[in-house]
């Protein structure tokens, strides 16, 4: 392999050069390579573009087998470095980067295929899902349960449980998952599947990155006929309306489950209002007469939109901006109109605060609303379990989430910004203990490094996971040298 560090034969940095060593040089990036900056810079939030000591890309699984065996063997030294894991580069700060250490980056593996005669794609964890759409689209007609915002990745979408169009009616994205190849701490490369190691593939549908690298999923494939799509702007005049529809929708019997929908209201420098609201949806069986969306199409729009497309070509006109401050924070409640609006007066106490200190025009907010019907529950069930723990939630719930990005400003309205947003979750949470409708269910891909969503799919979950962790990594090198993200030994 000609090594990608011209010049050198060592780095100064022990554990990139045990890499260099193993022969992975021509996989590697430091700083002083043309690549590594603009790698970097593909992360989504700012605030998680982290410069490590180098960045590994590996292409296969036996390269990424070589890869953790080496760091593993390299010894931890003295100091204090870590490692690090990215797929697709989309999580929070300091979930999928590292300052001080090494950054496995999977975003050469993203390769996809299909098998006919078992009806499974294959696909990589690096890929962003609008490639993974298109390239099966193109080659077998076919697509899969991933994320709706085409740019997102397929490793942590995946691990975190995956909340896609398609849920109502194949489950998360992880309960679609039939198979995956799996990097244990050891560098064994090992299948998970309902046959073999049944326990890890249980374990890793929603249990995060707690035993190991996948390198490739073998997910259930969808026919992809074109999906009935568009979106709705509406004035926050019409809050009330809104949250009476959500609150109806989410009561929608399993019959319209080909009917998703999702709300945001939003603060944006491009709105001539403080707030507005914005409803999607879809149904993907391509239903432009259904009926699951009567009560949202009567309430008086500012524009709507609404036609068949496909999904590779919704997903990729669902793009995450990029290169802002972000932070995100989520709860899950029960189904209630009432619990919504206030969070709608919340979300404006908010808009006021942040306006006032870091300027109306340098920064957005985003407050999502899903339903979560109680019958997604029961898909996973059928379909071998999950560690998501949605037995957890109190009926049909909503989920929401809440997010800020700022486009112009310091490290001090970043820390002004989550203090306010933790304030204004924290109030929310006393609202729903209040109404009764309070739930510890925390979805681990909106979840905020404070939050603890292993610990609220209940006892019995975090103790299977603690049990397959380990089964699988008896020295606990994922839990120890692979600090980010949610960890299982810190659940509670």
């Amino acid at each position: 392999m000609e090594s990608r560090i011209l010049g050198a034969e060592t780095t100064g940095f022990f554990p990139c050069d045990a890499l260099i060593g193993a022969g992975l040089g021509n996989r590697l990036l430091l700083a002083t390579h043309d690549g590594y900056e603009p790698r970097i810079k593909t992360y989504m939030s700012a605030n998680a573009q982290y410069r490590p000591w180098c960045i590994v890309q590996p292409y296969t699984a036996q390269e990424v087998s070589l890869t953790v065996s080496t760091l593993g063997g390299c010894g931890e030294g003295a100091g204090d470095w870590h490692i690090a894991v990215r797929a697709g580069g989309n999580g929070n700060p300091g979930s999928n980067n590292v300052a001080s250490g090494v950054t496995i980056d999977l975003g050469m593996m993203n390769r996809s295929s299909y098998d006919p005669s078992r009806e499974l794609a294959s696909v990589e964890p690096g890929a962003a899902w609008m490639n993974v759409y298109s390239d099966l689209l193109e080659s077998a007609n076919v697509t899969v349960a991933g994320g709706r915002s085409g740019g997102v990745g397929v490793g942590g979408f995946l691990l975190g449980g995956g909340n896609s169009l398609y849920t109502g009616r194949y489950g998360f994205g992880c309960d679609t998952v039939l198979g995956y190849q799996v990097v244990l701490a050891n560098g064994t490369i090992v299948e998970a599947n309902s046959d073999t190691n049944a326990d890890l593939w249980k374990a890793l549908k929603g249990g995060g990155m707690n035993f190991g690298i996948v390198t490739r999923f073998d997910m259930e494939a969808i026919p992809a006929t074109d999906v009935a799509f568009g979106q709705s702007v509406f004035s926050a005049n019409h809050s009330d309306q809104l949250f009476d529809a959500i609150s109806e929708f989410t009561d929608h019997p399993q019959e319209l489950a080909a009917d998703t929908m999702y709300t945001l209201f939003s603060h944006s420098p491009a709105s001539s209002e403080d707030m507005t609201a914005m409803v999607i949806r879809a149904n993907t069986k391509g239903d432009l007469n259904t009926t699951g969306f009567d009560k949202i199409t009567q309430i008086p729009s500012i524009e709507t939109t609404w036609g068949l497309t496909s999904h590779a070509a919704l997903a990729k006109d669902q793009q995450l901006l990029t290169g802002s401050l972000n932070l995100q924070k989520t709860m899950t409640f029960g189904n209630t109109a009432s619990v919504m609006r206030q969070s709608a007066t919340l979300h404006k106490q908010l808009i006021s605060s942040l306006s006032e200190r870091i300027g109306a025009e340098n920064y957005t907010t985003a407050v999502f609303y899903q339903s979560i019907p109680k019958y997604f529950s029961e898909i996973g069930r059928q379909k071998g379990g999950n560690s998501m723990g949605l037995g957890q939630l109190p009926g049909n719930a909503i989920l929401l989430q809440a997010g800020i990005a700022i486009y112009n400003g310091d490290e001090a309205a970043l820390a002004f910004a989550r203090a306010e947003l933790n304030a204004m979750m924290a109030k929310l949470k006393d609202i729903t203990i209040a109404e009764g409708v309070s739930s510890d269910w925390v979805y681990m891909n909106y979840a905020d490094t404070t939050q603890n969503p292993l610990g609220g799919a209940g006892d019995e979950n975090v103790s299977f996971l603690k049990d397959v962790a380990q089964r699988y990594d008896p020295q606990g090198w994922w839990q120890r040298r692979v600090p980010g993200g949610f960890k299982v030994t810190r659940a509670t």
